[in-house]
């Protein structure tokens, strides 16, 4: 993933635009213990899991002098964070959110890091299951309850949604000789819904996923300027996005460029 960050930041310089700089993370540092007879708590063994952010512009928060959470940066859809987990038990609390109106909303929050900074976010933005991986829909597809050909529901998941994938999870409905795969997408519910669709409807390439965050700042880039389009499309050849994704980037490049002319 350090090649594909990398990509990200080169991308980011390339298209003039700023906040893909993160900030350092703060070390905490420890009292020292007390010589004398008082008896010393054990200390908690402290884990993590992998997470996939479920939501564009994933909120990370800091907690104030008085317990709430505050904003302090943001995710991208589809990037990986980490939950920490103390004596195998999540760490997540109920907490007052403070938003600069000074309104005050209660939450569940869990205990993340982001690029080795240490942050809270909402159960409902990202994913609580370690074998996941990002994933993009390549068509409209529906969802089914089961890796059953016959249990088609009436939510669809539209080409480009950002999903988190279980590899592992593929199955095959030998009735009809249709491979499922499982995914878990946004709902706003915590840690997001699980459903089955065609294997054949997600890629799960990494470097698809970073092509893809780069769509909304390519498209919102107006000095986006011509002579760099060699340069941007030899770093998708470098990092292995596919076809598809290429012919989206080459679609959004080819937009701003006619929207200024």
């Amino acid at each position: 993933m350090k090649k594909l960050n990398m990509f990200i930041i080169a991308l980011c310089l390339l298209l003039a635009l700023s906040g893909c700089n993160k900030s350092e993370k703060t070390s905490q540092t420890q009292s020292e213990a007390k010589q004398s007879s008082t008896a010393v708590e054990p200390q908690k063994k402290i884990s993590t899991i992998n997470s996939i952010a479920l939501y564009d512009g994933t909120p990370l928060y800091v907690e104030n002098a008085h317990g709430k959470m505050v904003y302090k940066d943001e995710m991208l859809l589809g990037e990986s964070l980490n939950i920490y987990f103390a004596d195998d038990q999540m760490e997540q609390k109920e907490a007052i959110r403070l938003l600069s109106s000074g309104k005050e909303e209660s939450f569940n929050f869990v205990h993340v890091s982001y690029y080795d900074n240490d942050y809270w976010t909402r159960d409902i933005f990202i994913t609580d299951n370690t074998k996941l991986q990002a994933g993009i829909i390549l068509s409209d597809t529906l969802t089914y309850s089961a890796a059953d050909g016959t249990s088609a529901t009436s939510k669809k998941l539209e080409e480009g949604t950002i999903v988190a994938v279980d590899p592992e999870s593929k199955q095959t409905d030998t009735d009809l000789d249709i491979d499922f795969i499982n995914v878990t997408y946004y709902s706003g519910t915590a840690f997001g819904k699980t459903a089955f669709i065609k294997t054949d409807s997600v890629s799960y390439n990494a470097a698809d996923i970073v092509a893809n965050q780069t769509l909304s700042r390519i498209l919102a880039n107006d000095s986006l300027k011509p002579e760099i389009e060699d340069l941007l499309f030899d770093y998708l050849e470098t990092i292995g996005v596919s076809s598809y994704m290429e012919e989206k980037i080459k679609a959004a490049y080819d937009e701003v460029l006619n929207r200024r002319n």
